[in-house]
């Protein structure tokens, strides 16, 4: 990744932050003492091992950003997709088949 990507995604991050400043000051005193409990509820395959400040379910390490404390869902796909380092699927994204 290069310092322009990371700069921007920096810049991304900051702005999503600031957008949801107030639902996850709200969401952490409620997270503040929850115990992550159970199956992820995201991928529901793995063992939780966190709560998601922002939305409050107990997720596994691969669905939560423990950099900034939130699942995969609470984040919009393009930037998950970024942080994740998941790549497209671009057969579907773009409706074609790729020809071998």
């Amino acid at each position: 990744m290069s310092g322009k990507e990371k700069t921007k995604m920096n810049k991304e991050l900051k702005e999503w932050i600031q957008e949801s400043k107030d639902k996850i000051q709200m969401n952490n005193a409620k997270t503040k003492n929850k115990k992550a409990r159970g199956k992820c509820q995201i991928c529901g395959e793995r063992t939780a091992e966190a709560v998601c400040i922002k939305c409050n379910k107990s997720v596994c390490k691969s669905c939560y950003f423990k950099i900034i404390g939130v699942c995969k869902k609470c984040i919009p796909p393009e930037i998950a997709g970024k942080w994740d380092g998941s790549k497209p699927d671009w057969e579907k994204e773009l409706g074609v088949d790729w020809v071998g």
